[in-house]
């Protein structure tokens, strides 16, 4: 048995016919019979000649509805009808997917319903089982908490008995379920846009790591939502919107091309590093225009500290760019200059081109202008914000792998005066990794903390520090390089590598000759 959510569809008018008709509807009106359809591809197709224009994305998710209003559902399933009045009108469906020619728009592809309850209050249904409900998408499957034994409970007693003993799920943040409420209540043609720091922030994460990507795709899909352009190809303080895929065509609903929302197979691509991860890349750019004067130039550069300004056209577009090297060239000739007379051919990248591959060419000019798909420019990336962005990400790696050197040492020089033995170092190793450890040089940072657990092997080691403090940082330490160690174009907030800076202050000062 299972338990689905069926709305009334984006324009709310179908709410009476389904009821008194004992039937759930699945809308889309323009869409013929798709009884004969044999799988989602089919349905696909079909959608994709009936609603031409539309992005691949949104075609693919109502291809996902239909199949599983047509296909996945069963007779005996439950099914729940969010009504207009805030109740919920329950039953269980009793048929096959039927199609409908002569019915009124809307309601020609159905399922028969027996309907049990129709005017059941949503108070009586508990918050989080309530929040599963709300979704931008017009079918879909209530999987979480317990749902379907505590739908048919409702439908029985029209009392919810919680989730019970059922396994937890992931944990939800407080904040990431008021994110998803404000993202399905904003309207259709103003969505809500949020940086993608402020996203992950809501599900307590600092950097797009795959498992956190992943996870917020899923909530988002499981709402009807996707976020455009994708998390993972823009900068940390970029802005994403968080679009209504999910709701079926109608007066509500705006034409969303695949310009608006990449193709699903554009999202899956393995995540590398663009040019629109560095921060600069998506930035407040100042600017000149091609008929403002040479002193109003100078003058931007000098109260902002430039070393060079793009020239804009009215549309936002790089006309070229003046630099204090262009201007002192052009100054040789002792001729009276205007702006004109001081405009370079500049470089410009597109923001997904691939950072590893412009490098060299950002430092041979010193800098580059960022541009979108519509060639306006978006940012500038120098030398400097190039040194800072590996720097940033280089510190991390630098640190661990002197924690790591220190702590052998360490380990190594307690071995030689024989106060450890490798025989007690083996004893608290997995099985498997005792015959491959012959030194403290093989040991993983995670096994540093099991090693050092005993007070008698701390002891051995005759340091002056306290074995309460080290350890635990040491165990932090190994669960950040777990964590560095996968893919992420984020770099790591400062605060994170203060464990590891105060263990290897501690480990410098056991060991100050090194």
């Amino acid at each position: 048995m299972r338990a689905w959510v069926v709305r009334a569809g984006s324009d709310g008018e179908r709410e009476g016919p389904e009821l008194s008709q004992g039937i759930v509807a699945a809308g889309w009106p323009e869409l013929g019979d798709i009884t004969a359809a044999a799988g989602r591809e089919t349905l696909r197709a079909a959608l994709e000649k009936t609603y031409a224009g539309y992005s691949p994305r949104v075609i693919g998710n109502w291809a996902g509805q239909l199949w599983r209003f047509r296909h996945d559902m069963s007779a005996g399933d439950l099914v729940v009808l969010p009504r207009r009045s805030r109740q919920l009108a329950l039953g269980r469906i009793a048929g096959l997917y039927e199609f409908v020619p002569n019915a009124d728009p809307g309601l020609q592809h159905t399922r028969s319903v027996d309907w049990v309850r129709t005017d059941l209050d949503r108070n009586a249904v508990q918050q989080d089982l309530l929040d599963s409900m709300g979704s931008l998408l017009t079918i879909f499957e209530l999987r979480r908490y317990d749902a379907a034994n505590r739908v048919a409970a409702l439908l029985d007693s029209g009392a919810d008995p919680g989730p019970g003993n059922t396994a937890p799920d992931s944990p939800t943040f407080a904040s990431s379920v008021k994110l998803l409420e404000a993202a399905v209540d904003a309207p259709a043609d103003a969505p809500l846009t949020i940086t993608v720091r402020n996203l992950l922030s809501g599900w307590g994460a600092t950097r797009r790591g795959s498992t956190v990507v992943d996870q917020i795709e899923a909530k988002l899909g499981e709402k009807g939502l996707t976020a455009a352009p994708p998390i993972t190809s823009v900068g940390f303080d970029s802005q994403v919107a968080l679009l209504r895929v999910g709701v079926e065509p109608g007066p509500g609903q705006p034409l969303l091309t695949a310009r608006d929302v990449p193709d699903e197979a554009a999202e899956q691509a393995p995540l590398t590093y663009r040019i629109a991860h560095v921060a600069s890349a998506d930035c407040q750019v100042v600017s000149v225009r091609p008929e403002d004067t040479l002193r109003q130039a100078i003058t931007k550069m000098v109260f902002h500290d430039f070393s060079q300004l793009p020239v804009l056209d009215g549309d936002g577009r790089l006309s070229g760019a003046i630099t204090w090297e262009s201007i002192g060239k052009a100054r040789m000739s002792g001729n009276s200059l205007s702006l004109s007379d001081v405009i370079v051919q500049p470089l410009d990248i597109h923001s997904q081109a691939e950072l590893l591959d412009w490098i060299p060419q950002i430092h041979k000019h010193g800098y580059a202008f960022i541009r979108d798909d519509q060639h306006k420019i978006t940012g500038i990336v120098t030398t400097a914000d190039l040194t800072n962005q590996f720097g940033a990400r280089v510190e991390p790696f630098v640190l661990l792998e002197e924690l790591e050197q220190r702590l052998r040492r360490l380990l190594n020089q307690a071995l030689e005066r024989g106060t450890l033995t490798l025989d007690a170092i083996r004893s608290r190793l997995l099985p498997h990794r005792q015959k491959k450890v012959h030194a403290a040089d093989d040991l993983t940072l995670g096994e540093y903390s099991h090693v050092l657990e005993p007070e008698a092997h701390w002891g051995a080691l005759k340091w002056d520090a306290d074995q309460g403090l080290v350890l635990p940082s040491l165990r932090t330490c190994t669960a950040f390089r777990n964590k560095l160690m996968h893919f992420s174009p984020d770099p790591i907030p400062g605060e994170e590598l203060t464990p590891v800076r105060g263990l290897l202050a501690v480990l410098r000062s056991l060991d100050p000759i090194a």
